[in-house]
């Protein structure tokens, strides 16, 4: 497999004669873009780096200074990376990392999806459609996904985490330092055994909504902490909140039905609006039949993945 390197900006230089001598005058500049296909290794790659659409790319212990862009339809599959730029997904692409670094921001834009493991964004994520599935990883800076799925399990973010207009947005075993908001989700979400330091908003979700304890949604092992205000406002979600300390205030105003409170939820300010005792076996006997999401979305990425690495050892070696 061979990489192609290109000039994308040409360098305009004056000769100048004097006395029988030829000067070069004015510095050549130029953009250089390195091309993967197939299998690459433990090199460094001083240009942006580029998948090809419809191609595919694994890289193991790279590092890549520029910026790196998943081109449509392509798959990028790499492990113990650091990416020093900007992580570019397009449409119905996929990425996967897992132990790696990203200095820069994470944009996808209606890609097939995005699994993080063992990972660490610094630079904040933004996805529009297809899904991310975060496990076990550091993300620094906003995250938002949009008009997709979001999971994230075992993380911590060191910002906000918004889920908008998604299918749902689940959240387990993580820590949010920032704000937590959840609106319009289609299948609502889990809140579980987590811990959110700024405001949490629920909005506008339908179906279901389990904010800790033994739900809707299956059972929620481990307290969660909401230290600041939680508000459950316009839901037409059966919504469930139960072992959870909420250091602020709860809102609960516009909800159909209305927003059931467990024995173990704990609010430290003024409730507002309308609730309703969840009961020692009402969570139980409501639940909808219980998906692994988490499980769902582990196969989906893996079969991708291992469809790229296939790809990639058939295209062969990558010299980068």
């Amino acid at each position: 497999m061979k990489i192609r390197t290109f000039i994308a900006t040409a360098s305009l230089a004056s000769l100048v004669a004097s006395g029988g001598l030829v000067a070069l005058a004015g510095s050549a500049q130029a953009a250089l873009t390195t091309t993967c296909v197939g299998d690459g290794g433990a090199v460094t790659v001083n240009t942006d780096l580029v998948v090809p659409a419809g191609k595919s790319c694994t890289l193991t212990g790279t590092k890549v200074k520029g910026t790196v862009t998943v081109e449509p339809g392509a798959d990028l599959v790499a492990a113990g990376a650091t990416f020093n730029g900007a992580v570019e997904v397009g449409a119905d692409a996929y990425l996967d990392l897992t132990d790696t670094t990203v200095k820069g921001t994470l944009n996808a834009r209606s890609a097939f999806g995005t699994h993080l493991e063992e990972t660490t964004v610094k630079g904040g994520i933004s996805a529009q459609r297809g899904f991310v599935y975060a496990v076990d990883s550091t993300l620094a800076g906003a995250v938002k996904g949009e008009a997709g799925e979001l999971y994230v399990s075992g993380s911590t973010l060191t910002g906000s985490l918004t889920g908008e207009s998604n299918q749902y947005t689940d959240v387990y075993d993580s820590s949010v330092k920032g704000a937590l908001t959840v609106s319009g989700n289609t299948l609502g979400g889990i809140l579980c055994a987590s811990e959110v330091h700024g405001n949490t908003v629920y909005k506008d979700n339908k179906d279901a909504l389990q904010l800790g304890g033994e739900g809707l949604l299956g059972s929620c092992r481990g307290a969660t902490y909401l230290g600041g205000d939680l508000a459950v406002t316009g839901n037409t979600a059966n919504a469930v909140l139960d072992n959870t300390i909420v250091r602020g205030g709860l809102t609960a105003t516009g909800n159909t039905p209305v927003l059931k409170v467990g024995d173990l939820a704990r609010v430290r300010g003024t409730t507002t609006g309308d609730t309703a005792a969840a009961g020692a076996s009402s969570a139980r006997s409501a639940r909808t039949a219980v998906q692994d999401r988490g499980g769902e979305l582990a196969a989906k990425a893996g079969e991708r993945a291992a469809e790229a690495r296939a790809d990639a050892r058939a295209a062969g070696k990558s010299r980068l």
